[in-house]
């Protein structure tokens, strides 16, 4: 009989191990990717970590995650992103990525993560082990000449637009700014730099006075003059002015692209910001993030409305969080404690779609997430209202 171990990987070990199977898993082949080139974006990842299980001597599974930082309702909270999660093909529907996934879970919970967040190869798989699913991003699709009258108005204010390696710093401190201001969103903790370079974007700065107000990162392609595509794959402002600004910096380019793609949270209507745009909106991804809470015990800090409410939390996968706990509000912030007694249970998916804002407390006990009286599903629509989050990084 074969041994199976799990073991974190570093140096040559992990090249070896992650290579083939990444290149396999998440590239068209053959040929398989090239390897200098895949081992180079391996050894950029300062401060991550990759777990592979071993049948004997052979690796049959692996993945790594990263130390990210997310806003949950208001209050910063450090989380780990999991990637390049992937099995051999010889090795698949034998319960080797179940197998790894719970290293990985308990190596970032021991490194201090209070959440997860992943884009999953299979929800289904996912949420068995207590994820759930965000809201998708937007793609939008317009003509520049829908923007026109924009041009005819005198905007405060100014667009800067930069190669991404001279505009990195400003847009990276907007991003850290803007995370401050919406729910969900996670940014890694390490310098991003390469993978933004690799993009080979301009990044718009829309600023008034000496303010940034809105930041874009854009790219114009095509093979034919005055009709390329203007392809935005990140349009955040903090101000009306931030936005505008930009919208008449892409009106700008009438005569050189006839299309604009602009991605966007899934939280913006763009269908109000001017009339006869005639949008085509769609799913901006064909996956959607999905998010776990990790440590229960470390939520305190997040503001929450009115309420204090004694639950038990099933989540067999991390059983530190396997317990009674008392959520309460306390001058507007979480408070967490453990817990003798308790007046209901719900899941750690169901914890979690709450915490997200993704779910109404009246929905759990449908999904099987929750058994809750009514008393106890008012208390948490009280303290947990729902939110549209949204996460920023792709990965």
């Amino acid at each position: 009989m074969s041994k199976v171990t799990v073991r974190e990987v570093n140096g040559e070990e992990m090249l070896e191990a992650l290579y083939a199977m990444h290149a396999y898993a998440f590239r068209s082949s053959p040929p398989l990717a090239d390897q200098a080139e895949r081992e180079e974006t391996l050894l950029r990842r300062v401060g991550a970590t990759h777990i592979a299980v071993y049948d004997d001597d052979e690796p049959v599974a692996c993945g790594a995650s990263r130390r990210m930082t997310q806003q949950m309702r208001g209050a910063l909270y450090p989380a780990a992103g999991f990637l390049d999660v992937t099995t051999h093909p010889a090795a698949r529907r034998k319960g080797h990525a179940r197998l790894l996934l719970h290293a990985l879970l308990r190596a970032v919970h021991e490194g201090g993560a209070v959440c997860s967040v992943l884009y999953p190869f299979r929800e289904s798989f996912y949420e068995r082990l207590g994820y759930v699913v965000l809201p998708q991003a937007k793609r939008i699709q317009l003509s520049p000449s829908a923007l026109q009258p924009l041009l005819r108005r005198a905007l405060d204010g100014q667009v800067q637009m930069l190669p991404i390696e001279e505009g990195y710093e400003a847009y990276r401190a907007f991003c850290e700014g803007h995370r401050e201001r919406v729910h969900g969103m996670a940014l890694f903790d390490r310098d991003d730099r390469p993978e933004v370079r690799r993009g080979d974007q301009w990044v718009a700065l829309a600023t008034v006075g000496n303010r940034v107000e809105g930041v874009m990162l854009y790219e114009l392609r095509g093979n034919q003059i005055a009709r390329f595509k203007l392809q935005a794959s990140r349009f955040y402002y903090r101000s009306a002015a931030g936005r505008y600004l930009l919208l008449d910096w892409i009106a700008r380019h009438i005569d050189q692209a006839d299309r604009a793609e602009i991605v966007l949270p899934p939280y913006e209507r763009p269908e109000g910001w001017l009339a006869d745009l005639n949008l085509q909106i769609e799913t901006a991804y064909h996956i959607s993030a999905m998010v776990r809470v990790l440590d229960v015990a470390r939520l305190s800090g997040m503001h929450t409305g009115p309420g204090d409410l004694k639950l038990r939390i099933n989540d067999t996968i991390c059983p530190w969080n396997q317990a009674a706990w008392r959520l309460a509000t306390v001058d507007g912030s979480l408070q967490v404690t453990q817990a003798e007694t308790a007046q209901g249970e719900i899941s750690i998916q169901g914890l979690t779609a709450l915490v997200y804002g993704v779910c109404d407390a009246a929905e759990l006990e449908a999904r099987g997430w929750g058994t809750l009286d009514e008393d106890s599903q008012a208390t948490l629509q009280s303290m947990f209202p729902l939110l549209c989050p949204y996460l920023h990084e792709r990965f």
